[in-house]
């Protein structure tokens, strides 16, 4: 299934009336394939229902059951994409030495700009996605998409600078100053949803837990002032975590688990887990 971006229309509109000839047209099917790549790759390790979305400067896939991968099939999705445009341009680059045909040329240079281009480590590129995904291993899930949102941004802004200085000197491309804005955009928005996102996670991972039937597990031990925000903050990917509840003394109050917090939050609010213990004990 394709989903169209609201945005596209007006962007291609735009570029219509700006600067349009056929290396548009051949980008434009080079980025589908791309993103059916990753489609295919992600039915072998039997994730298959998803989307693909145009967006103002490319598609982006949809997979509504990937949190259930493991860092190494998501990665192995993820980098599916830009490997293929990266062999495509080696394939195209050996035919045009002996096929005397512009478009292969111009075949190459799309295919090495897409392949690298979606490596960096922005979102919603796959290089950004990539990078969460590694950090998730060895980071709890909030941390892993902190530092994935800042270095996104950060991209962002030196693109958005860039384009700024090329423009000042008469270069004028509005499809990379709209690459920038769209990254900051998305980062920021990305950023306003970790929260869900780590809940999200909380609950899938029971569809995960048993599609594999094993999960590993994290014991912490947390201070009764916390606040259930900072418990749901902890909750990593690839792990199950459970929490001890301790008082100044260093005393065991409770053991929560990770379905708790959620619960704590929809039922409670943000409060601390000593109140949380409490409340959950008049029940």
């Amino acid at each position: 299934m394709i989903n169209l971006c609201k945005q596209v229309i007006p962007y291609v509109l735009l570029i219509l009336a700006y600067s349009f000839n056929g290396n548009y047209l051949m980008a434009f099917i080079m980025v589908i394939l791309h993103e059916y790549i990753h489609y295919f790759t992600a039915r072998h390790f039997g994730y298959k229902d998803g989307s693909v979305k145009i967006l103002p400067f490319g598609a982006v896939l949809r997979l509504n059951n990937i949190d259930q991968a493991s860092v190494i099939e998501e990665v192995t999705i993820l980098l599916s994409g830009p490997i293929f445009n990266l062999v495509l341009a080696v394939i195209f680059y050996i035919l045009s030495l002996y096929l005397n045909y512009g478009i292969l040329k111009s075949l190459v240079f799309t295919n090495v700009c897409l392949g690298i281009f979606n490596l960096v480590p922005t979102l919603p590129l796959d290089g950004g996605r990539i990078l969460r995904a590694l950090l998730s291993a060895f980071k709890t899930y909030r941390v892993a998409n902190i530092i994935t949102i800042i270095t996104s941004i950060t991209i962002g802004c030196i693109f958005m600078l860039y384009y700024i200085f090329c423009f000042f000197r008469g270069q004028i491309n509005f499809t990379f100053g709209i690459i920038a804005i769209y990254i900051i955009y998305y980062s920021i928005k990305e950023k306003e949803r970790i929260a869900y996102i780590i809940m999200s996670d909380i609950i899938k991972k029971k569809f995960r837990f048993m599609k594999k039937g094993y999960m590993n597990n994290k014991i912490l031990s947390i201070y009764c002032k916390e606040s259930l925000l900072k418990a749901l903050s902890l909750v990593e990917k690839n792990r199950y975590i459970i929490l001890i509840v301790l008082d100044e003394d260093m005393q065991m109050l409770k053991i929560i688990y990770e379905s708790e917090i959620i619960e704590g939050i929809k039922n409670y609010g943000n409060i601390s887990l000593n109140d949380y213990v409490k409340a959950s004990e008049r029940k």
